[in-house]
């Protein structure tokens, strides 16, 4: 998922090989690229499910980006991660549904 975004927003071709070269290439070439399984896919419905049953999430008013918010925080959890994000809002809800870790980036820049 995270790939897929900075891809998405390279700007043009070079910046693209950059990317691939300099960002992600080294954690393909090291093993370290994680894909969501079955289980995290799963949890994407069951999280939505859980929010709108107790917080009256209304499914057609929350952005596409927060279903994969969903898929990257229990990737995260499932590996023992810690998820490094600037967008705590949205983990705090998400956090509602199941347990997380996650913390802001580094420097803080709120």
């Amino acid at each position: 998922m995270v790939a897929s975004e900075l891809r998405a927003g390279a700007l043009s071709s070079k910046h693209r090989r950059k990317l691939e070269e300099d960002v992600l290439g080294p954690f393909v070439r090291r093993g370290r690229v994680v894909t969501p399984t079955a289980a995290a896919w799963d949890a994407v419905g069951l999280t939505l499910a859980t929010l709108r049953e107790k917080d009256g999430l209304q499914l057609a008013r929350i952005p596409r980006s927060f279903a994969f918010d969903i898929l990257l925080a229990y990737s995260c959890r499932q590996i023992g991660a810690v998820l490094v994000t600037p967008n705590a809002r949205a983990m705090e809800r998400i956090r509602r549904a199941f347990a997380f870790e996650h913390v802001a980036p580094y420097p803080d820049r709120t």
